[in-house]
């Protein structure tokens, strides 16, 4: 489990957002102001770090600026009040990971905490274990079902009804959920329908008898990704999580990268306070524009690459320069041969091309490239404006989970 320094100065906001964070299954050390946080930071080594930006005596920049001296692998997630965006997008060319904007949305606080756990699971070649709930109202078989399943080193949470079931839901993140479709209290297709108004962060396995096909199929409806018919074949259930925990890292994966590549935008429109991705750089500021620009694509932690239609790269951030062995000048095999080290490894310079003539022809949308199991790059269209309007391609990248 890893460990969150929260510093919030607001008493009640920081106590709902501890109870959200542990929900969420990390440990938690609050502090009220920057200076008993730094304290705690030094003392307790938290693995994240999340803090306001505006408070008295010692500010969230200070926080930052202390932690990156101290401790430059330990993630930082800040929030940032009205009119302090400029501020939040210094703090990511310090190093930090994202920044939320107040009120905090859960959602996407749960996005950014899992974004930090990834980076440190990696960066550390750790596995995170994922969390299953296991809803069956039959003693025996529910016991038999936990005992094979902890086999596999998943964390089980067995209840015996749908009520129990909503409840541990609500109290602790889950990414399986293995619900009998017959219960008592509540059953699960009504136990799935309230999950899902809750958090659609999760994979359901529905659990049938003889006759309940109708109801499994609405299941799959509210979101299921699958359903086996009782008695349960053990391989078969193993096979079947073993996909469903795929298909969810595969969508977590893309709304991670997703993310990275709407924070690469905002910090390269900031530029300019525009919108969309126009650098509007002009023969007295093209030196000035271009070297701020990369600074900021620099502090980035995801690789990015920008290239020309013609696939001549035109720019690599440092994230990318350091995974690779070399300085390529355009993307051609000997580059895709490298990607292989980020775990980028079902790539073609087909793909490439072909995503690029649809970004071309609607310049609005992303193209996702998926690379491997959990592996894939995002990529976007970017306009330069100087004497000319002229378009790039931004590839962000995720490589393949260590575990």
């Amino acid at each position: 489990m890893y460990k969150v320094l929260l510093i919030e100065d607001d008493d009640t906001a920081r106590k709902q957002l501890a109870k959200f964070v542990q929900k969420e299954r990390f440990e938690v050390v609050q502090a009220e102001n920057g200076r008993v946080g730094i304290e705690l930071f030094e003392s307790e080594h938290p693995h994240i770090v999340l803090t306001d930006l505006k408070m008295p005596d010692i500010d969230g920049m200070e926080v930052v600026h202390t932690v990156k001296r101290l401790s430059p692998e330990t993630e930082i997630i800040v929030f940032t009040g009205y009119g302090e965006v400029d501020t939040a997008i210094a703090a990511i060319r310090e190093g930090v990971l994202d920044y939320l904007k107040k009120p905090i949305d859960l959602d996407a606080l749960s996005m950014a905490l899992g974004r930090a756990s990834e980076k440190i699971s990696m960066r550390h070649s750790e596995q995170l274990y994922p969390h299953i709930l296991l809803a069956e109202d039959e003693e025996t078989p529910r016991i038999r079902l936990k005992r094979i399943l902890e086999k596999e080193n998943w964390r089980v949470f067995d209840v015996s009804n749908g009520e129990e079931a909503l409840s541990t839901f609500i109290s602790t993140k889950m990414d399986i959920v293995l619900l009998d479709i017959k219960m008592p209290k509540l059953d699960g297709l009504e136990a799935l329908h309230q999950m899902r108004a809750i958090n659609d962060d999760f994979e359901a396995i529905i659990f049938t008898g003889y006759g309940d096909e109708h109801s499994a199929i609405n299941a799959m409806r509210c979101g299921a990704v699958s359903f086996l018919r009782k008695p349960v074949d053990l391989d078969q259930l193993i096979a079947t999580i073993e996909k469903a925990l795929e298909k969810l890292y595969r969508d977590r994966a893309l709304r991670y990268r997703t993310r990275e590549l709407e924070l690469a935008k905002q910090i390269l429109a900031h530029i300019t306070d525009e919108e969309e991705v126009i650098l509007n750089i002009h023969k007295n500021v093209v030196e000035q524009s271009l070297t701020f620009a990369q600074k900021l694509m620099d502090s980035i932690p995801t690789p990015v690459i920008v290239i020309n239609k013609d696939l001549t790269i035109i720019y690599m951030n440092k994230s990318m320069l350091e995974a690779l062995d070399f300085t390529p000048k355009r993307i051609d095999e000997k580059l895709l041969e490298n990607l292989k080290n980020l775990g980028i490894k079902d790539l073609s310079i087909e793909q490439i091309t072909n995503a690029i003539d649809i970004l071309f022809l609607e310049p609005g949308k992303l193209e996702i490239l998926k690379t491997g199991a959990h592996s894939l790059i995002t990529l976007t269209l970017i306009t330069v404006v100087g004497d000319v309007k002229e378009h790039y391609v931004l590839m962000a990248m995720r490589g393949e989970r260590s575990a």
